[in-house]
C-alpha cells in the first residue's frame, strides 16, 4: 500500500471536537486557523487533518504525529516522517492522501458552472477543445493540473499553464517529467485526481462516515 487515499464529507464540527482537533496541531498551525473567520473553512481544515493522522496510522505512525507539520519554503506542507501528502478540500469534500514512495499529489473541486473558456491563461489549446462548454469536463482537466502541480512542488498558480494533462491518456507532462493521475470517485457532484510518478498500487480508504474520524486510535 505505498497510498493511501482517505475521503470526508465536508460537515460542521461542534464546539468540543473543533477545540480536540486543534490541540492535536503545532502551536503555529493552531494560532494561524484560529484567526480564520470563517468556521467552515476552520473545519475543513481540520477535517483535512484528522484525515491525514488517520492515513498516517495506517503505515504505523502513531501518537503525536503532526506535531512536526511545517511548512517548506514553497508553501508546502511537510512533516519529518518518511511519508509524502497531500490535503485538498472543497464545499462537501475533504481528501487527503499519504505516501511512502514518492511525491503525491491530489485535488478535488465541486462541479459549478465554470468551463475551460473561463480560464484560457491555464489551459492550452488542446486541453479547451477537449473540454469544450462541459463544467464536468474541465474540473477534470483543473484538477489533474492541481494534482500534479501539488506533487511537483509548483509554487506559483501561473505553473498550471505549463502543465500539460493529455486529455486522451492518464499521464500529464510538466516540466520534462510524466506523472501519473488518477481519477478519484466522488460521486456525481465532485471531481477529483490523484498524481504521482511511480506506477505504483494505489488503494482508495474511504472514512465517508463522519464517527470513524471522531475515533481516537492510539
Amino acid at each position: 500500500m505505498p497510498i493511501s487515499v482517505l475521503i470526508a464529507h465536508d460537515f460542521v464540527l461542534s464546539t468540543a471536537l473543533e477545540a480536540a482537533w486543534m490541540d492535536e496541531l503545532p502551536l503555529a498551525r493552531r494560532t494561524q486557523i484560529a484567526r480564520w473567520p470563517s468556521a467552515r473553512a476552520r473545519h475543513r481544515s481540520l477535517i483535512a487533518s484528522r484525515l491525514l493522522r488517520e492515513g498516517l496510522r495506517q503505515f504505523g505512525h502513531r501518537g503525536a504525529v503532526l506535531s512536526s507539520l511545517h511548512y517548506t519554503a514553497h508553501g508546502r506542507p511537510a512533516l519529518d516522517l518518511p511519508v509524502d501528502f497531500s490535503i485538498s478540500h472543497c464545499e462537501g469534500r475533504v481528501v487527503c492522501a499519504v505516501s511512502t514512495d514518492g511525491s503525491i499529489g491530489v485535488d478535488v473541486e465541486a462541479i459549478g458552472t465554470l468551463t475551460g473558456d473561463d480560464f484560457p491563461r491555464y489551459l492550452n489549446d488542446g486541453e479547451r477543445a477537449w473540454a469544450g462548454r462541459d463544467p464536468r469536463r474541465f474540473c477534470a482537466v483543473w484538477t489533474r493540473k492541481e494534482a500534479v502541480a501539488k506533487a511537483a512542488g509548483a509554487d506559483s498558480l501561473d505553473k498550471l499553464r505549463d502543465i500539460d494533462t493529455r486529455p486522451a491518456g492518464e499521464d500529464a507532462a510538466f516540466a520534462g517529467q510524466l506523472w501519473q493521475t488518477s481519477a478519484l470517485d466522488m460521486g456525481s457532484a465532485h471531481v477529483a485526481h490523484l498524481a504521482f510518478r511511480n506506477r505504483c498500487a494505489t488503494r482508495v480508504s474511504s472514512a465517508w462516515l463522519e464517527l470513524d474520524l471522531c475515533i481516537d486510535r492510539a
